[in-house]
């Protein structure tokens, strides 16, 4: 499923850094580095399952919840916010090829809500924001 697509979209578009500071499906225990995950991160997140449309056998409609963590309130709120201006209400983006002969069309990217504080902070002092993205996907490209 394209959550790995979008993620490195996400990283083409921002100075997030897959394995360093943005984390797909699970923020580690340790970074390839070796290093705990910094304070401030974001994960992209599958806690929603996709849906699909027995009509239309080449869409995928993926359900992505988008975390930022910080150790201060408005850095984390502010990097919410740049995900969701760069991400909400777009169209057209043709995802990265990451599999050969794979080669998926963002149709559209909503946000289902504005960024909310969920961890306010939580047990180890960080504040996190989350918001959760409906991806429009489809085979193919424009």
């Amino acid at each position: 499923m394209p959550l790995h697509e979008i993620a490195q979209f996400i990283e083409d578009k921002t100075a997030w850094e897959i394995g360093t500071d943005l984390f797909v499906g699970h923020v580690p225990l340790k970074t390839p580095a070796g290093t705990g995950p910094p304070e401030r991160c974001q994960a992209l997140l599958e806690n929603t399952p996709g849906a699909v449309e027995g009509q239309l056998p080449d869409r995928k409609d993926k359900m992505i919840q988008i975390r930022s963590r910080s150790g201060n309130y408005t850095e984390a709120k502010a990097d919410a916010d740049a995900l969701f201006d760069l991400l909400h209400g777009t169209h057209g983006w043709n995802l990265p090829v990451l599999t050969p002969g794979v080669v998926l069309l963002a149709m559209t990217v909503d946000a289902i809500g504005t960024p909310a504080p969920v961890e306010n902070p939580n047990e180890k002092g960080l504040f996190v924001f989350s918001t959760n993205y409906l991806w429009r996907i489809e085979d193919g490209e424009c």
